[in-house]
């Protein structure tokens, strides 16, 4: 039933499309012939992703008040397979310019990736950014997309609205509609334009209706936490309008597990059994928060909508600057939970972060972090596996053998 109602819901959104003109893109074609007119397909292929800031550095911009690093396209690590530029935005049509290259010094970057097989997608929105559609601009924006395509050769384009532009104005309808016509658009040339999403996980939940809790917190003050769990559960919806419109052509979605503070969910089976609210900022909990989460999403449980576990990626920063919770400090829990969850028949894409350019910044004190990220993980995408750590040796052992 559920592939028949998914075929059904395709066909309608065909018959009601909206065909673009030939003559307005072709004012936008790039007439290049180089690897960034391809487009790099990693369907099936796992995944590391890395936003990168086009923008540039000033100290005291991380959460620590660390420096992340500017950098080329190129410089950045090759397992790195998937590159997100941040961002795409503006009032009107947003739109998206390089901040420190021409045009074709910009494209010739993009090359450099593609030629690796590796996809350079461009990052709409960002936790600024004000994003404001209305109903009759879905063709011109598809038509901005494209234009950006061929200019700079970009392999697709990554949904990161957050706060109020998930559901400002039309966004939710607008911005699905572009994107399936961007996508049939250049199918018609053999190519796939990867669409993918990085919403923040609360608003990955089922909504629910609950009443007003501030009076509970103001007279209750020691159920402050059961509050805060309640709360939560208020958060979710605001992303399933993209997901739905997009079901049948997302290719993969890389929800971020951080900077939501105490948000978590409820893990019936954690905590022997006895049950345990499981919170993103809890290190002592770290590998539940990211088995469990994605378990939730992959089987659409514990009030989070249902994300198939191969268009699933986890979303982490790369360090305390890149963002205020969440960062991973042992990195065999994350490795872990990517086992486990493999283990138990549910292997995702991979795993994205906050960002390329915080893996090779440095912290308050002047010390690099060393790209500490992609050295971890970049197993994922064919690097090196890592080693466990060796436990520690007491310096106080002596031979029981008798002397020779």
């Amino acid at each position: 039933p559920g592939a028949v109602q998914l075929s059904l819901k395709s066909i309608q959104r065909k018959e009601t499309r909206t065909m673009l003109n030939p003559k307005i893109i072709n004012q936008y074609k790039n007439k290049t012939t180089d690897a960034a007119s391809a487009m790099p397909d990693i369907r099936g292929k796992n995944i590391l992703m890395g936003f990168w800031h086009n923008w540039p550095s000033e100290p005291g911009q991380g959460y620590q008040q660390g420096l992340f690093k500017e950098m080329a396209l190129t410089d950045i690590p090759e397992a790195y397979n998937v590159v997100a530029v941040a961002f795409m935005k503006g009032a009107g049509i947003p739109t998206f310019k390089p901040y420190n290259l021409s045009d074709d010094a910009f494209r010739a970057q993009v090359a450099a990736l593609n030629a690796q097989g590796r996809a350079v997608l461009i990052s709409l929105g960002g936790a600024d950014a004000h994003i404001e559609l209305h109903a009759g601009q879905e063709d011109a924006l598809a038509y901005e997309i494209i234009r950006l395509v061929e200019t700079y050769g970009f392999d697709g384009l990554d949904i990161d609205l957050e706060q109020a532009a998930i559901t400002f104005a039309d966004n939710q309808t607008v911005l699905p509609a572009a994107l399936r016509m961007v996508r049939e658009y250049y199918e018609t040339e053999g190519k796939h334009f990867i669409i993918s999403m990085a919403p923040e996980f609360p608003y990955l939940r089922v909504s629910k209706k609950l009443p007003l809790l501030k009076e509970i917190t103001a007279y209750f003050p020691f159920l402050k936490d059961v509050v805060t769990f309640l709360e939560s559960l208020r958060s979710g919806g605001a992303y399933l309008a993209y997901i739905n419109a997009l079901e049948d052509i997302y290719d993969f979605i890389a929800p971020q597990y951080y900077n939501q503070g105490g948000d978590g969910l409820w893990v019936d089976e954690a905590n022997n059994g006895s049950g345990l609210w499981v919170t993103q900022n809890n290190d002592a909990h770290k590998k539940d928060f990211l088995y469990y989460l994605t378990d939730s999403l992959i089987h659409g449980t514990r009030g989070f909508t249902t994300i198939p576990a191969d268009r699933l990626a986890i979303g982490l920063p790369t360090n305390n600057d890149a963002a205020a919770t969440g960062y991973v400090v042992n990195p065999q829990d994350a490795i872990d939970a990517l086992d486990d969850l493999r283990k138990a028949g549910n292997p995702i894409r991979g795993l994205m972060t906050w960002s390329v350019n915080w893996d090779a910044g440095k912290n308050k004190s002047g010390e690099e972090y060393n790209w500490e990220f992609v050295n971890r993980y970049g197993y994922l995408t064919g690097g090196e596996t890592p080693v466990p750590e060796k436990p520690s040796v007491p310096a106080d052992l002596r031979s029981t053998e008798p002397p020779r």
